[in-house]
């Protein structure tokens, strides 16, 4: 699904578990683990971070979170075909950020494993913007034109509508083939 194309895009903004790479994280012991640090059950660790970000605590539970993440780093592949779409951007000269409610490491780490780092301008993560939105409207005031958003999540989709940045919804865990057709898809909006 893609929103308000109308100019050409310089940069493309993609979500990093769903999109770049299959995560398989534990979440629910993520949130125990979250809980037991702040001494009462946490009901959404994306809420908890966008209420505590830039404190102790908020830093406490993205720590824990993030041995999680790493450990799941062990068993996660990439999405299939996503080397050859980055390739293909970086052969357009279009900027490639990642925005990721993952920690900076657990994503640097995927991106070295895979040898994909090279591709990315910049990574922005939890540790700097607490929300998809603001990680996208920052992506949206610092590339150098229209911005593509990519997300496996609705929700975030929705969330950033009002950013001025046009809107792609890839379906998460997608079979090799209509991973594919869906980075195919991308590729087209890009060069119309």
């Amino acid at each position: 699904m893609a929103h308000n194309i109308n100019s050409k895009i310089s940069a493309v903004a993609l979500d990093f578990d769903g999109v770049i790479a299959n995560l398989k994280i534990d979440w629910k012991n993520a949130i125990e683990q979250g809980s037991k640090i702040v001494g009462h059950d946490i009901k959404s660790l994306l809420l908890f971070y966008e209420e505590c970000f830039g404190t102790p605590i908020f830093q406490k539970v993205s720590s824990e979170t993030e041995k999680i993440e790493l450990e799941a780093l062990k068993k996660s592949k990439p999405v299939p075909h996503v080397a050859e779409f980055l390739q293909k951007l970086s052969e357009k000269n279009i900027e490639i950020y990642v925005v990721s409610m993952q920690s900076q490491r657990v994503i640097q780490a995927f991106l070295n494993q895979q040898g994909l780092n090279r591709y990315f301008k910049e990574i922005i993560t939890r540790e700097q913007y607490p929300t998809k939105q603001a990680q996208v409207q920052y992506v949206a005031k610092t590339a150098s034109g229209k911005v593509l958003f990519v997300d496996d999540s609705k929700r975030n989709i929705e969330n950033c509508k009002g950013l001025g940045v046009l809107s792609f919804y890839f379906a998460r865990n997608p079979e090799p083939k209509d991973a594919e057709k869906a980075w195919y898809k991308l590729l087209n909006l890009i060069d119309n």
